[in-house]
């Protein structure tokens, strides 16, 4: 289309009246209006469904069991990280347990007694939170994290986080001792 195609002929412009100029004006401008009422209502359902997401996280359509629980979920205000932590060993323990003498371990009872256990647990929990719920999963970084975050925690568990008595029978102090959370209130102090 040519710009000749599109605009009326000279004579014809001259031809309307002042009347009919502002009439037209007048009719563009109520479009104009309408369009951005109708802009500005999808921007608020946009909005509002983003809103929605980040409050109500979804889990991802591949996820087969049901996510654990979060402190992070509508309804659990209050609740913090170690909360999250917990539910995630508790789901870890009855889905990714392997044959017996593979390195796939129940993670132990004690896990809270094992700073550096707490602390990949907290990323492992968190990755995976990230990969399988929320607006931001994504397949690719489920099959990675069962790929690479995965073996590599389980290899750590029990080479390094726990001893075998952990593993077996109970608690064994080994390496770090336990430490209190920034989420634990402090002790309280006494005067004796």
């Amino acid at each position: 289309m040519t710009d000749e195609e599109i605009m009326p002929p000279a004579e014809d412009r001259r031809r309307r009246s002042r009347a009919e100029l502002d009439a037209m004006v007048e009719d563009l401008w109520d479009r104009t209006q309408v369009q951005q009422a109708q802009i500005d209502r999808l921007r608020r359902q946009i909005a509002a469904l983003e809103d929605e997401q980040e409050d109500n996280p979804r889990w991802a359509r591949w996820l087969p069991y049901s996510a654990p629980p979060a402190a992070e979920d509508n309804g659990r205000h209050g609740e913090t990280p170690l909360v999250t932590i917990a539910c995630f060993v508790q789901y870890y323990n009855e889905t990714y347990v392997g044959q017996p003498g593979s390195r796939a371990v129940a993670i132990p009872d004690c896990w809270l007694e094992h700073p550096g256990l707490v602390a990949e647990l907290a990323t492992l929990t968190y990755t995976w939170r990230a990969a399988h719920v929320g607006k931001g999963a994504s397949v690719r970084d489920a099959q990675y994290w069962h790929d690479r975050w995965r073996p590599a925690f389980a290899e750590r568990l029990v080479t390094e986080w726990v001893h075998a008595h952990c593993l077996a029978d109970g608690h064994k102090a080994v390496g770090a001792l336990g430490r209190r959370s920034r989420f634990e209130p402090a002790p309280e102090v006494t005067d004796s």
